[in-house]
């Protein structure tokens, strides 16, 4: 038997709609981010979870929370920093619109994978880390169904190191706020994606779908 894991990105909060560089820093859901999360709850109703694994900034935690609302059994999720978004050094809680008005060069640069912002991680910093943390997941889990809850870049950095994406490439996804995407690890460790960005749960009311930065 695989370990399969529903991994998510947390829900909408005011750090995305505001464009803010967030990273490690704290933001809270929003109203709309809520209901998201709910939405993700009702979506997993009937789905079974062995185990349940968040970063620990409070917007993945809340989000997992609302995840695991309706499963059979309770379950506390695990918080694992390791999990967490990118942090953005010097750049951290401010504005796209700041940082690209200060250092407009250097803005253009981190996104096309050549530079940290100052003071932060880099792309491969992030890629080892939250891949790393990920299969320590499943390697403590085998033959089991997890819900892992991250952040945006996070996930597409993970996401492109277990696929061996070019590190250039590295945000070439897109991961909308509490989209599922569906990992299927075997024995061996080997990775196949089986589901990417789903958030059909979000359908029914097109004002809970929109995709809100990656922080």
């Amino acid at each position: 038997m695989p370990t399969t894991v529903f991994l998510v990105r947390h829900a909408e909060t005011f750090g995305n709609i505001e464009g803010r560089f967030c990273g490690h820093s704290e933001t809270e859901l929003t109203p709309k981010g809520v209901e998201q999360a709910q939405a993700l709850g009702r979506r997993l109703r009937g789905q079974r979870f062995d185990a349940a694994y968040s970063s620990d900034l409070s917007r993945a935690h809340r989000t997992a929370l609302y995840a695991l609302e309706h499963h059979a059994e309770p379950i506390e999720p695990v918080l694992d920093p390791g999990l967490r978004e990118m942090h953005y050094g010097e750049w951290e809680s401010l504005k796209g619109g700041e940082i690209g008005a200060r250092d407009p060069d250097l803005l253009r640069e981190f996104f096309r994978c050549k530079v940290p912002a100052p003071g932060g991680e880099s792309v491969e910093q992030v890629r080892a880390r939250t891949a790393a943390a990920l299969r320590r997941t499943v390697e403590a889990h085998p033959e089991s169904t997890l819900l892992v809850v991250s952040h945006g870049n996070a996930i597409m950095a993970m996401i492109a190191e277990l696929l061996n994406v070019p590190n250039e490439s590295s945000w070439s996804f897109a991961v909308t706020n509490t989209s599922i995407t569906r990992l299927i690890f075997s024995k061996r460790g080997r990775m196949t994606l089986a589901g990417f960005n789903d958030h059909s749960h979000l359908d029914g009311d097109a004002a809970l779908a929109g995709d809100r930065g990656s922080s």
